[in-house]
This record gives structure tokens, C-alpha cells and sequence, in this order.
């Protein structure tokens, strides 16, 4: 993936982490899922492992999203310095042209 691929992807990703409606139902699944193995019987292992893999599912969506943004966020420093540097060559170029 291209730096600004990455760099578009970390937007995206930080657009859904910042949105209220994901942000919201996030919430609400993970306190639904929390809440029902709270009270899942102790003799339900298989129930409960099953909201267990649920749970972790949720936060690896979660952990996937954060790496994205944080990608991206490299990824633009990465153009940053580049470009950086591309100015700081022309600018010494212009010194031995005239």
C-alpha cells in the first residue's frame, strides 16, 4: 500500500472511531455482551466462551481501526519529511544553478 493510501485509510479510520453512532452502538454491544456473561450461569461454559469470543472479536475491530489511524498518521509524517526534504535539495540546487 502506497503512503497515501495508507494516509487515506488512517482519515477513514479515524472518521469511524470519531463518529458518534459507531462510537454509540461500540458501547452498547460491548455493555450487552459484558452484561449477558455477567449473568450467564457458571454451568453455561460454552455460552460463555462464545460472549467471550464475541468480546475480543469486538475489540480486535476496535485495536484494527486504532492501527489504521495510526498508519496513517506515520504515513503522513513520512510525506511530510519527504517533501521536506525535496525542498531543502531544491533550495540547495538554486544555490549552485546561479
Amino acid at each position: 500500500m502506497t503512503l497515501e493510501e495508507r494516509l487515506h485509510h488512517g482519515s477513514r479510520a479515524k472518521e469511524v472511531l470519531e463518529n458518534e453512532a459507531y462510537i454509540d452502538a461500540f458501547e452498547s454491544i460491548k455493555t450487552d455482551i459484558l452484561e449477558q456473561w455477567t449473568n450467564s450461569p457458571a454451568r453455561d461454559a460454552d455460552g460463555r466462551e462464545k460472549l467471550w469470543t464475541c468480546l475480543k472479536l469486538l475489540q480486535k475491530v476496535q485495536t484494527q481501526l486504532q492501527t489504521t489511524l495510526e498508519t496513517g498518521k506515520l504515513a503522513q509524517l513520512e510525506l511530510q519529511h519527504k517533501q521536506t526534504l525535496q525542498d531543502r535539495l531544491k533550495a540547495g540546487w538554486g544555490l549552485f544553478t546561479e
